[in-house]
């Protein structure tokens, strides 16, 4: 059973310029061997495999300095996430080619992985792979399981989150009372059980709609 938490968090400047050039590079490497698989299938019919680009990015990282300076398992998932939408595209799960990543895109993410301890949830802090501690929200929450990953994102309100992905949580008990329910998903009500009792709908699309609206409109003034 995995179960993942969402934190905003407040990096300091050194942490967000870090931040910043660690989507910066994981966005390089994407479109980096997003380019060299491309010309491999138009001149060949061929691809390029996820362990040809892992070689491929160890010589690139001796050849730009600047790619060691990110956490590197952040650049390993880049290209794992390259594979997975290459695959897609052989598959024909999706026309076309895989897209590159632009500058533009006002959202930017990367995944780095649990090793050695280097992800800690420390309450009011979250110590993240070469950015070190970074203040949370969220100080009072605590969160069970095994850490497995942690998503650093930037929405473009420009806010900084965490998502820690945990697995090995304690399974909930349930008591058997032998007996059956039936369910019934509507629109007014969300759920209506057999027995008649209602559960109303909590709308949270519209919720967040409304919200992206407002936030938006605060961005463009």
């Amino acid at each position: 059973m995995e179960k993942a938490y969402k934190f905003r968090i407040y990096p300091n400047k050194t942490q967000e310029s870090l931040l910043q050039k660690t989507f910066g590079c994981v966005r390089f490497i994407y479109n980096h061997f997003l380019d060299r698989r491309i010309k491999a299938y138009e001149q060949n019919k061929k691809t390029i495999s996820y362990n040809e680009c892992s070689k491929e990015l160890t010589q690139l990282k001796k050849e730009k300095k600047w790619l060691k300076e990110p956490d590197k398992s952040s650049l390993q998932n880049a290209l794992k996430n390259l594979d997975t939408a290459y695959k897609n595209f052989f598959n024909r799960q999706k026309a076309g080619f895989p897209k590159f990543k632009s500058k533009k895109n006002r959202y930017k993410s990367y995944k780095t992985n649990m090793t050695n301890n280097n992800i800690v949830f420390l309450g009011n802090k979250i110590k993240l792979p070469k950015i070190g501690k970074i203040k949370t929200r969220d100080k009072y929450c605590q969160i069970e399981g095994r850490i497995l990953s942690a998503t650093v994102s930037q929405t473009p309100s420009g806010k900084y989150y965490v998502a820690l992905c945990c697995t090995d949580l304690p399974q909930p008990e349930f008591i058997k009372t032998n007996k059956y329910v039936g369910l019934d998903l509507g629109i007014k009500d969300f759920v209506i059980t057999s027995d008649v009792v209602k559960y109303s709908n909590p709308k949270y699309l519209q919720k967040s709609l409304t919200r992206l609206a407002k936030l938006q409109r605060e961005l463009s003034r």
